[in-house]
């Protein structure tokens, strides 16, 4: 979802309607973010491939951290990684958006101390939280991973689980790529760099093109 002049007749009833529904609680705003999620790029024709990390997630408070280049990458990572988003402020450019954000439970990150304050007690009450320290980057691209983005991590001494989220299958897919989990350390500078890297090997890797025909085997998602 780049721009709202981009949406579908079916893609703009359910992103009013999400907008305009009772969320309710925190569970309960957890669960219709997802189904959201789901509906807006099933309407989008697109389809979302997990590959999963070869070494399990710990169990735990984690904070996800992911690129985006626009809201179908953030879209993806929610059917993906259930958790209480955290979107860069240029993402959330449009009135609907912005609706979207503030019922929806996102957190809206626009560079100030109290973002960083909230995603930590979120963190030390063993919540998941994801994402974009790259901001809105180029496609392809991971962007910079900012240190201040990931160091509510630091604070809550939490695992930060990097996710590459790249096009596939001439754009019809949209990969998922759950990365092996970061230590936090005491620095959240090399903890981003190493967090940007990981994401941007597998981006550079391209697209592989479709999938050869084989056995379905579903991809277990992290417990959250």
């Amino acid at each position: 979802m780049d721009a709202p002049t981009a949406l579908t007749p079916v893609l703009a009833r359910t992103a009013v309607r999400a907008a305009t529904a009772p969320w309710g609680g925190d569970r309960r705003r957890q669960r219709l973010w997802v189904r959201t999620a789901a509906e807006i790029l099933c309407a989008q024709g697109l389809r979302v491939r997990v590959v999963s990390s070869p070494v399990a997630w710990p169990r735990g408070p984690r904070l996800v951290v992911a690129n985006a280049a626009s809201w179908v990458d953030v879209l993806a990572l929610a059917t993906v990684v259930p958790g209480t988003p955290v979107v860069d402020a240029t993402l959330v450019d449009t009135p609907l958006l912005r609706s979207l954000a503030r019922r929806g439970g996102l957190l809206v990150d626009d560079g100030s101390g109290a973002v960083r304050a909230e995603v930590t007690g979120l963190l030390r009450r063993g919540a998941t939280v994801t994402t974009h320290p790259g901001g809105a980057a180029a496609d392809g691209e991971p962007g910079r991973f900012r240190a201040r983005a990931v160091a509510a991590a630091v604070d809550a001494r939490a695992a930060v689980c990097p996710v590459a989220v790249r096009r596939a299958d001439g754009g019809r897919v949209v990969e998922v790529h759950l990365l092996p989990a970061l230590q936090p350390g005491t620095d959240a500078r090399p903890l981003a760099a190493l967090a940007e890297y990981a994401v941007a090997h597998v981006l550079e890797a391209g697209d592989p093109g479709p999938a050869r025909p084989g056995p379905a085997r579903p991809a277990p998602l992290p417990q959250p």
